[in-house]
């Protein structure tokens, strides 16, 4: 008797764990589910379909879309965690990352706060608040969020371009330069630095330097615009005219809101002397936000000129003349179009003929 009832003992016990262990099957466990992409967010929108409204696992599933790059569900995903838990710091950062791919500074820099304010602070935070300031062009402040990224994480590459960018805005590109090998020593192939090399090459006219960097750039991004209009750069600097034309407009289409694209096709057409044809670029250049410089100040200047828009050529003309008062051919063109526009003659027939 006592042994049966040892037996029914042991019987029972068993039925118990396996019960339990059926159970334990049945809840939904993350790290017992296949560790593919898609699966894992499959696994995180059942466990949330099934009333498992946990905010942790809204950020969870907007960082495996973010791995995918489907920055609108994962910007949804954030917006409900952050709605389910308002002091949740993880959700705000990963909304100013996603705002500072998007260029959307400003709500970037609120993120950020708000993020700070619920105490989340990694390497990464330094680093999205200089990628924020260098947007900004506020380069003081990004200077010393990327320097306090570098100390924290000094084997990350990427940190060592915030700085070289914020050191170039500064207009200290020799220590821009510096970081950025800085950079390349910890990563060879790192894109964002070719980009920042490209970049500060081609501003300086070296465009030897810079091609190497420009062709790894289009060899590996083929998609992205700006490696097509610093291409197209480095054959204006050829005279190879044409094929610069090619790249300009690969890089339009590409990228229809960037204003370097239609700056570059619109000196092109300059240089072939289809003024015509090169202004309305260069106004599109403009409207988008284009900086003029001395130099795309004058391109722009001289094909209003030469399109019969003397007036509105004539500001940027005193503009450059008072700027750069050295440089002779200003005020040479100032003087130009302020003499008046000789008006043909028409001979006529005298009123006193002999006939």
């Amino acid at each position: 008797m006592r042994f049966s009832l040892l037996l029914l003992g042991v019987g029972l016990g068993l039925f118990s764990a396996c019960s339990q262990k059926t159970s334990e099957e049945r809840m939904f466990n993350l790290a017992r589910v296949d560790s593919s992409i898609p699966t894992q967010i499959n696994e995180i929108t059942k466990a949330l379909d099934q009333g498992n409204a946990q905010p942790e696992w809204y950020v969870k599933r907007a960082k495996l879309f973010l791995q995918q790059n489907k920055t609108q569900p994962a910007f949804q995903d954030l917006t409900t965690a952050i709605a389910l838990e308002p002091a949740l710091g993880e959700a705000y950062f990963w909304k100013a990352r996603i705002l500072v791919g998007n260029q959307q500074y400003q709500e970037a820099m609120k993120m950020m706060m708000q993020a700070n304010a619920f105490n989340f602070y990694t390497p990464e935070s330094e680093a999205i608040l200089a990628e924020t300031y260098v947007g900004l062009k506020q380069y003081d402040r990004a200077l010393s969020h990327s320097s306090k990224a570098v100390r924290l994480s000094p084997g990350e590459a990427k940190y060592y371009v915030l700085l070289a960018k914020a050191q170039s805005g500064t207009g200290d590109t020799a220590r821009a330069l510096f970081n950025l090998n800085r950079a390349l020593v910890r990563d060879s192939m790192s894109l964002p630095a070719f980009r920042e090399l490209s970049s500060i090459f081609t501003a300086r006219k070296m465009f030897n330097e810079a091609y190497p960097f420009v062709h790894k750039g289009v060899t590996r991004q083929p998609k992205d615009g700006f490696w097509w209009q610093q291409l197209g750069r480095n054959f204006l600097s050829r005279n190879l005219t044409d094929t610069a034309l090619a790249c300009f407009s690969r890089a339009i289409n590409l990228e229809p809101n960037q204003p370097e694209g239609y700056a570059g096709l619109g000196e092109a057409w300059y240089k072939k002397r289809q003024y015509s044809t090169a202004l309305p670029n260069l106004l599109k250049a403009h409207e988008l936000g284009l900086r003029l410089t001395e130099h795309n100040r004058w391109i722009l200047a001289s094909c209003l000129e030469w399109t019969g828009n003397r007036e509105s050529a004539r500001p940027h003309y005193v503009f450059l003349t008072r700027r750069y008062p050295q440089n002779r051919r200003y005020s040479v063109a100032l003087q130009r179009i302020s003499r008046p526009i000789p008006r043909p003659k028409i001979d006529t027939l005298s009123s006193v003929t002999v006939f």
